[in-house]
């Protein structure tokens, strides 16, 4: 179908470009009047934007982003601040590595970070709009607003929140896009970019603790992020050996984060969470190198 097609013309672009505005908007007025179809912009939104990237001219990406948050921008606000600004952020770098077949891993990651951000950007507008305190009414919602370390959970929160977020629409973007011809590269060429980035976080997050900054905690969230998918792999691999050696550096890490987290500050114990991180990295580094050169 040629709506499936890379547009090279300037009257393709703004054309495909003037319909998927058109989508967009109409999903914010679909949820201005359902608000239970939210879920339905965290997710269809996202992949809208993500198809405009890959197919258009980049660009011209611009014009499509600027069409979709003024129109919307008519209808609702908060809704446009909060979805559709996002999404067109995070649906152009999405798009891109789409067309260079980024492996779905860095999607999440890169997508749950500019949404952090983003959130952490708009937060003092919304709060402006809605005349309330955004983050004491998250926090009340879970009975946490009197909570001593608050600043500490709505750091964490927002960034969970997000990657929760982009786990979901990156999941069902890779689902659609086979669909329609668009392939990604899900095979590892080298686990050494994965254990580097899962260090460099828990040095960040180490760092920020020295500065008593609580956006250490979202370090080592994202720290563990790449460790379960270090571990997804050390699990496929199906070898009893490594099982063991997952078994007993888990067990060490745990002694560990026991007898040395009663001498840590609160709330900066919780950071020797990153030993079971660092764990799953060493064991990882054993099976993809250390192995390998014996073999």
């Amino acid at each position: 179908m040629a709506i499936l097609k890379k547009k090279t013309t300037i009257v393709s672009n703004m054309t495909y470009m003037a319909v998927m505005s058109a989508i967009n908007l109409i999903f914010i007025i679909l949820a201005t009047y359902l608000p239970i179809s939210i879920l339905l912009l965290i997710i269809i939104l996202p992949l809208v934007s993500s198809i405009v990237a890959y197919y258009c001219l980049k660009r011209l990406y611009i014009v499509y982003a600027l069409a979709s948050i003024g129109l919307c921008l008519i209808f609702n606000i908060s809704d446009t601040i909060f979805y559709i600004v996002p999404a067109v952020i995070t649906g152009f770098f999405v798009g891109l590595m789409l067309e260079y077949k980024t492996n779905p891993f860095w999607m999440i990651l890169v997508s749950s970070v500019i949404q952090a951000f983003l959130t952490y950007l708009f937060i003092p507008l919304i709060n402006l709009i809605g005349s309330t305190d955004f983050v004491f009414s998250v926090l009340a919602i879970f009975k946490l607003q009197d909570f001593a370390y608050r600043e500490e959970i709505t750091h964490l929160f927002i960034y969970l929140i997000s990657l929760a977020q982009s786990i979901l629409s990156i999941f069902v973007l890779l689902s659609e896009i086979g669909k329609i011809g668009i392939k990604i590269q899900t095979r590892v060429s080298s686990f050494m970019p994965y254990i580097a980035g899962l260090l460099i976080c828990l040095i960040l997050s180490f760092s920020f603790a020295l500065f008593n900054s609580s956006y250490c905690f979202v370090f080592t969230a994202i720290s563990f992020y790449f460790a379960f998918f270090l571990l997804f792999d050390l699990l496929m691999s199906q070898k009893k050996s490594f099982y063991i050696l997952i078994a007993v550096t888990l067990i060490l890490s745990f002694f560990s984060f026991v007898f040395t987290y009663k001498h840590i500050a609160e709330p900066y114990g919780f950071l020797l969470f990153g030993l079971f991180s660092f764990s799953t990295a060493v064991v990882s580094f054993v099976k993809n190198y250390l192995l390998c050169l014996h073999q």
